[in-house]
């Protein structure tokens, strides 16, 4: 037999032993999973949803285990922002969960977070602090960032919104907590806003109790609502006051 043919043998069943000893080493180290340890700041529920997906994945190695596959499952869910994934040998797999921070109700059953994102919670929660906005379809992110916009502007007058809606043409409605409605239309709300903060920082220093709606839909100007008509001339009293 020629020294080629054993030289190529001997590399063979070099290969193949390598091949061996390293499989067998893989099936050392990829023990079954039996230990599955969930973290984060989650409620019961969520608890519970997250170890239930995570089951549909087992029995399997802690090696061998998808987790690419299992954190697009978790990520999936409206409640989860993140999930990161450890394999802790010889066979627990770490899985912390960050869920999404609600910030508002989404019309009547659903959440909504700052992004934008509606949130489908898993248990009945208190929303009665939250503000409600509502949309058409598709509108959950506009309406988010319609909201943080325009409480941005209200905040430095210790104004709170209750309720948003946005109807299918984009005009804005807000309530505010214990206080007035307020009319947006459609377009230039950036002006508008500016109008409006210019008004209250002006004609309302002390406050809103008296005013019912403000009307911010026009290009030049914002039309005020009394509860009373005391109360509008008693402002124009005090403007005339100031005037003299």
């Amino acid at each position: 037999m020629g020294k080629g043919i054993v030289r190529s043998l001997l590399g063979t069943t070099l290969l193949l032993l390598v091949v061996a000893l390293g499989w067998q080493g893989w099936q050392a180290l990829d023990r079954t999973v039996t230990v599955v340890r969930v973290e984060g700041e989650l409620t019961a529920a969520e608890r519970a949803r997250a170890t239930e997906l995570v089951s549909l994945f087992l029995p399997a190695g802690v090696l061998s285990l998808d987790t690419l596959a299992l954190r697009d499952l978790l990520e999936g869910e409206s409640w989860v922002d993140s999930v990161s994934l450890w394999r802790s040998w010889p066979d627990a797999v770490r899985v912390e969960i960050r869920a999404e921070a609600a910030v508002a109700r989404w019309r009547t059953d659903a959440l909504l977070s700052a992004r934008g994102r509606i949130i489908e919670p898993l248990e009945l929660v208190s929303l009665d602090t939250l503000p409600r906005l509502a949309g058409p379809d598709g509108s959950a992110e506009r309406v988010m960032q319609m909201f943080q916009r325009i409480g941005d502007v209200l905040r430095p007058h210790g104004l709170r919104i209750e309720t948003l809606d946005m109807n299918a043409e984009g005009g804005i409605e807000v309530r505010l907590r214990e206080g007035p409605l307020l009319v947006f239309g459609h377009r230039d709300l950036g002006a508008r806003l500016q109008r409006l903060d210019l008004v209250l920082r002006q004609q309302f220093p002390q406050g809103l109790e008296e005013v019912e709606r403000i009307d911010a839909r026009y290009d030049n100007g914002i039309a005020v609502a009394w509860h009373s008509a005391d109360a509008g001339r008693a402002l124009a009293a005090r403007q005339l006051a100031k005037g003299s």
